[in-house]
């Protein structure tokens, strides 16, 4: 009787293994399109034989663990990848941004208001004393001031918008800190037991550690307990066990009022400012684009208007102008500039001009109306090298700019489209080793049938042999 109690038991036991694969194949086919899902297998293991009459006997088998198919070197691989990605798409969409600033299909632009300016001079030196010509050399100067206040102000405003981007993923950062500290505790908790090893919140707690890589700098490692410590921008810790920081913004007033970046730690004790530290991922390119290119730029549209108005204003105090103008000089033909920081956005014609056109100062004596000597000398600025450091014109100095940009978008949309393809390679070897097989696991559905099958034979054929045996007793 015990021996055939025995077979019932392993028949039990087989029946229980079957099903806890036919469990794991319907698992793996809900998941199969659920992104970061690792497919998961049953490991079954034979059972020490049991002796009896000297004789070893088959004890059956039992399901060890299931477990997942995940490759570790992969996965770091991979969220290096993704940090590098991540990085490089923030700053091609950064700069692809910027770009379009000086797109001459979207506005005028300052090379063209330039010579359109230029023109209308030249114009007005064949006719110094007509007043729709004055006129329109007003207006002229009037367009190029807007065409530089524009840039400005399109610049800053790009400023703005990627200090609004990094305020987002502050928020990113620090929710996904916290999610993967909860994941720990969850993951430590399940894992308490013998063998038993919490498959879907590793997957949960991988895939937010691949999408905090995409954010941010960091780096991490999985303790003895199984919980991931995660260290971000100069070794600040992100998550310790059951810990997370927060990442807090800061306005800087020495930065036109737009964010740092600190890291609280969990207790408030410590909050370390790391926006120059960083070293990946999307914040970092923002940041960079942000504090460094966008600013290069205002610096460098400044430069041109600063040194435009200074020359053009330079050689417009030796001008007489009409009317009540034509026995004194001294006159701007633009506001001068004040501060450097400003010589853009407060780019204007001056006041007498803008009010009257005969302060235009053509003549080059008194009382000349038709003098218009000193308007050549103002016409000649035009093919004047007045950027001494690049030997340049105005147009030079604006082609300068506009190609060197264009040269920093194209470069960053082929660091982007590169480091599309290596984390496209990564995610395949990933899948390779952790995707979802449709066709595999319908297989394995069928052979984990036929396993029940054959395990619900064993159990019906010691039920008959049981019931032999108790009518033997009638």
């Amino acid at each position: 009787m015990a021996g055939l109690f025995h077979t019932l038991n392993v028949g039990a036991e087989s029946l229980y293994a079957t099903r806890q694969g036919v469990d794991t194949a319907g698992h793996n086919i809900a998941n199969a399109q659920v992104e970061g899902y690792s497919r998961q297998r049953v490991n079954l293991t034979q059972r020490d034989p049991l002796e009896t009459m000297g004789i070893l006997i088959g004890n059956g088998a039992h399901v060890e663990s299931i477990t997942r198919s995940h490759d570790n070197f992969i996965e770091n691989q991979l969220n290096k990848a993704h940090q590098e990605s991540g990085r490089a798409s923030a700053r091609a969409e950064s700069m692809k941004s910027i770009e379009e600033v000086f797109s001459p299909d979207l506005n005028a632009s300052i090379s063209d208001e330039a010579t359109k300016f230029f023109n209308s001079l030249q114009n007005l030196s064949n006719f110094p004393a007509d007043a729709t010509v004055r006129t329109a050399v007003v207006e002229a100067g009037r367009d190029i001031a807007a065409a530089f206040r524009r840039v400005d102000s399109d610049l800053k405003a790009n400023r703005q918008g990627l200090n609004e981007k990094i305020y987002d993923i502050a928020h990113k950062v620090t929710d996904g800190a916290r999610e993967i500290a909860n994941l720990n505790v969850k993951i430590q908790i399940s894992e308490a037991g013998i063998g038993e090893v919490a498959n879907d919140l590793r997957d949960q707690r991988d895939k937010l550690v691949r999408d905090l890589s995409q954010q941010i700098e960091i780096k991490y490692y999985e303790d003895e307990h199984g919980m991931l410590s995660v260290r971000g921008p100069n070794q600040v810790t992100l998550v310790d066990g059951g810990h997370s920081c927060s990442v807090n913004l800061e306005r800087n007033n020495a930065n036109d009022g737009l964010y740092d970046v600190s890291i609280m730690d969990w207790e408030g004790h410590a909050n370390r400012n790391v926006t120059k530290k960083m070293d990946g991922g999307a914040m970092e390119a923002l940041l960079q684009v942000r504090d460094g290119d966008a600013v290069n730029l205002i610096d460098k549209n400044n430069t041109m208007a600063a040194t435009l108005i200074g020359e053009v204003n330079r050689v417009h105090q030796q001008g007489y102008g009409l009317g009540d103008f034509s026995e004194s000089k001294g006159r701007d033909f633009f506001k001068p500039v004040e501060s450097f920081d400003q010589a853009a956005a407060n780019f204007a014609v001056d006041d007498a001009i803008a009010e009257s056109n005969d302060a235009i100062g053509a003549a080059s004596s008194v009382n000349a109306p038709g003098d218009n000597v000193n308007l050549n000398q103002i016409i000649q600025l035009k093919d004047k090298r007045m950027f001494a450091d690049d030997n340049v014109t105005l147009t030079g100095y604006y082609s300068n700019l506009t190609g060197g940009l264009g040269l920093d978008v194209v470069r960053s949309e082929h660091m982007r489209a590169a480091n599309a393809v290596l984390v496209s390679n990564l995610n395949q070897k990933r899948e390779s080793v952790s995707g979802v097989s449709l066709d595999e696991e319908a297989a394995n559905m069928m052979k984990w049938q036929a396993n029940f099958t054959a395990s619900s034979k064993v159990i019906t054929t010691i039920d008959e042999m049981l019931d032999t045996v108790l009518q033997l007793k009638r």
